[in-house]
């Protein structure tokens, strides 16, 4: 028998909430809580459904299968929007998170280099160093009764690492006012959320308020890092060596720039130091903080975590080496659960670069598509009772689970060929602050009826984190 090809459906065919004409469903829209709302629609509409935000048609999906393999294959049939990339270009942020093509792959190359596992042994001493500066604040804050912005405070600490890997220069914001570049950081990704998914660029033709503080702060932080670059071209300058073997991001980049065939431009060198710096600053943060979020939810996990901590370096403070840091298999399974329920980054979006089939619709090549990555990690034909906040699911024998565990539909840090380069970087910095905070001190919320809620502002971020921390009595906890 000859097997008998349905037809595919057409994008007009597929289902979504009814819109307003000419406004669509912009109107029900909060960007601030984008990802709830699509998460909702996907509920009622399925896996695959449609919607208007204005004149622009998007889809949402958050089919497992199709989203992997739209992850896969990247950058030859799917890449970023251009929404995002005309947004990133407007704001000289087109680094390689935004680029796409020849221009990705070379930009590709160096962050890879510069961030791969063989860098960060020989930096962990210098990580230990800016987290004994965090455990000192916390002291301080424990020692006042003084409540603690614990997003603030781990954007700080992830500000200072980053800095200190990216460029060699060691910024301590932690312990001194240090320079504003975190307040300049701050006001970008909450734009870039909105104008991503605006109906109309109304920037280009009216400054709000919010763009003209957008204007004052990327001109400030363009000051900032040609500074940096400055002053890293006069090291290098006099020590050669350091073109032919780079210690860091930015002289890797700046030695490609002297290099024949690499063709790296100023521009290239200030938006990937700017991707770098707002992606090491939110991403890590606010996953340690919603992590840190369920300990206080869970003090019986705390109390495990904790055990398995002064086990492995006691009597320090925090981990003494790297290695100790991959011996925490809890801690690991306790912050993989937090992804899971909590990603930072809920929603991805891509479009085809030519007319494709998803779930047998003919989606037309240029659809913005929006997939909803934690759906597909909080559904229970991919984990097992997948609103339940368990560790244990990560540490149990595949065999002894009795319920799906598909580690391949949890994507914190991507798939494919465009899968995240600072993973690695991100889990050290996790696992070191984690094991810092469990052996040291205890917490809770400032105010227990104060709510912890979702706020996506390009990464999802936990609001009304204010915590209060307690030093621990380590000398009797060891008697």
């Amino acid at each position: 028998m000859v097997a008998v090809q349905t037809p595919l459906r057409s994008f007009d065919e597929l289902p979504g909430p009814p819109g307003l004409p000419l406004l669509g469903n912009l109107l029900e829209l909060r960007f601030e809580k984008f990802h709830r709302q699509l998460e909702q629609w996907a509920d009622t509409y399925g896996p695959i459904y449609r919607l208007r935000i204005g004149p622009r048609r998007v889809l949402v999906i958050s089919d497992a299968d199709a989203i992997k393999r739209m992850h896969r294959e990247r950058p030859d049939l799917f890449r970023r929007t251009r929404a995002l990339q005309a947004c990133t270009d407007e704001m000289r942020l087109k680094g390689v998170f935004s680029s796409e093509g020849e221009d990705w792959r070379r930009q590709r190359k160096i962050v890879a280099m510069a961030l791969n596992t063989a860098h960060l042994k020989p930096f962990y001493p210098k990580l230990r160093v800016i987290t004994e500066r965090l455990m000192r604040r916390w002291q301080r804050a424990a020692d006042s009764a003084a409540p603690v912005d614990l997003c603030r405070d781990l954007m700080r600490f992830t500000v200072d690492v980053t800095t200190q890997l990216a460029f060699g220069i060691d910024f301590n914001t932690l312990e001194t006012q240090g320079p504003v570049i975190q307040q300049n950081l701050d006001k970008v990704f909450p734009v870039l959320n909105f104008r991503v998914n605006a109906p109309f660029p109304y920037w280009r033709y009216l400054r709000l308020p919010r763009d003209r503080a957008l204007d004052r702060a990327l001109g400030d932080l363009e000051g900032q890092v040609d500074e940096i670059i400055a002053d890293v071209r006069r090291r290098m300058a006099a020590d050669r060596s350091l073109y032919e073997a780079p210690t860091n991001f930015l002289e890797a980049m700046i030695a490609a720039q002297e290099a024949e065939g690499i063709g790296f431009s100023d521009a290239d060198i200030f938006a990937n130091v700017c991707t770098l710096l707002l992606a090491g600053e939110d991403t890590t943060a606010n996953t340690i903080a919603w992590t840190v979020n369920f300990f206080i939810e869970h003090p019986e996990h705390y109390a495990r975590a904790r055990a398995e901590v002064d086990a492995v370096i006691a009597p320090e403070a925090l981990p003494a080496r790297i290695e100790q840091t991959g011996e925490m298999p809890f801690i690991e399974a306790f912050y993989s659960e937090a992804m899971r329920l909590k990603p930072v980054a809920p929603l991805n979006a891509m479009e085809p670069l030519e007319d494709v089939d998803l779930c047998g619709y003919l989606i037309p090549r240029g659809t913005a598509i929006t997939m909803l990555n934690r759906r597909i990690a909080n559904q229970e034909a991919h984990f097992g009772h997948a609103t339940d906040f368990d560790p244990e699911r990560w540490l149990a024998p595949a065999e002894t689970r009795g319920c799906p565990h598909d580690t391949s539909t949890f994507l914190p840090f991507g798939t494919g060929p465009r899968f995240c380069p600072g993973r690695n970087l991100a889990l050290l910095q996790i696992r070191t602050v984690l094991a810092m905070l469990c052996r040291n001190f205890d917490i809770g919320l400032a105010d227990p009826t104060q709510r912890v809620e979702e706020k996506l502002a390009f990464t999802m971020m936990p609001t009304n984190l204010v915590v209060r921390m307690r030093r621990r009595e380590l000398a009797s906890a060891e008697a």
